[in-house]
């Protein structure tokens, strides 16, 4: 974990939108098979946050407003990165960040590698789990909660 003690986790800007595009599906369609048309989130207005290592995106998580709320999620980390607490520096970062422009409760559709995770930072399951390519939770997460 050495090397990572100084990357920044940064808000993305358009110009990243191919490598965070690059990113997903080699997470989301090459490792759960989720459709490549599904990937970009075609929602506004959003906000992205990214970890880079040499100028190469890898990790992201996309946050969207659809139906009255924040919606976070596109949440990924390379394969080759896992492990090394960069997924969850990078979830509280993005997390805080949306929070501090004003979401009062964000939605989390979170895959249960990410449920136990979110749920130490205060989100809570607010479904029945269900199946999109793997089991998924919904929860949500209040800025009275967020730890």
């Amino acid at each position: 974990m050495e090397e990572f003690t100084t990357l920044n986790i940064i808000q993305l800007s358009a110009a990243y939108r191919d490598q965070a595009i690059a990113l997903m599906e080699k997470v989301f369609t090459l490792e759960q098979q989720i459709p490549k048309d599904y990937l970009p989130v075609k929602v506004y207005p959003q906000m992205s946050w990214g970890i880079l290592q040499n100028g190469e995106l890898v990790a992201l998580a996309i946050a969207w407003w659809e139906g009255n709320i924040w919606h976070w999620g596109r949440y990924t980390v390379d394969p080759s990165l896992r492990g090394k607490g960069l997924g969850k520096r990078l979830a509280h970062v993005s997390l805080k960040a949306l929070f501090e422009a004003g979401a009062k409760e964000i939605h989390i559709d979170a895959r249960d590698i990410t449920v136990e995770l979110l749920g130490k930072m205060g989100a809570r399951a607010v479904g029945e789990t269900f199946d999109f390519y793997g089991r998924v939770t919904p929860m949500r997460l209040h800025a009275k909660d967020f730890k």
